[in-house]
């Protein structure tokens, strides 16, 4: 994680997206970051690394983390209505009980990740790696 990064979550959405213009293709690193709680909604993740980062309860909603790297991060009990997760990888993540209303999924690997309570109604899903075993229909 680069402590630096971690800095320009206390900013705004808007100071976010500068830091992107100006440091593109630099990714953004919070490898591991305890982010439990924050209101980070709508944040550009876009190829962030938030590998096994703590979003517990966090506030997401209408963030883009297209191409991002989520693997075993805890999203459990996040709001993320309208967020973007296209071709974002998920592996191992947990989602239980987060709210992805009216997300936006294109390619983004679920698998191994646990689901269980997570609510997906009218998301848009296209080409997502669900967890082996999961009734999709059945959700949402």
């Amino acid at each position: 994680m680069n402590p630096d990064h971690l800095r320009l979550l206390d900013g705004t959405a808007e100071d976010l997206a500068r830091w992107h213009a100006a440091h593109s293709p630099e990714q953004l690193d919070l490898k591991g970051a305890d982010l439990s709680g924050r209101d980070l909604r709508g944040r550009n993740f876009t190829r962030a690394i938030l590998d096994g980062v703590n979003f517990t309860g966090a506030n997401l909603d209408e963030s883009v983390f297209s191409e991002a790297k989520l693997r075993r991060a805890n999203l459990s009990g996040a709001s993320m209505k309208k967020a973007t997760l296209h071709r974002s990888n998920c592996a191992g993540a947990n989602l239980s009980n987060a709210d992805l209303t009216g997300a936006a999924l294109y390619r983004c690997v679920l698998r191994d990740a646990t689901i269980e309570g997570t609510i997906f109604r009218a998301a848009i899903l296209f080409k997502v790696a669900w967890p082996e075993g999961v009734d999709v229909p059945a959700r949402g």
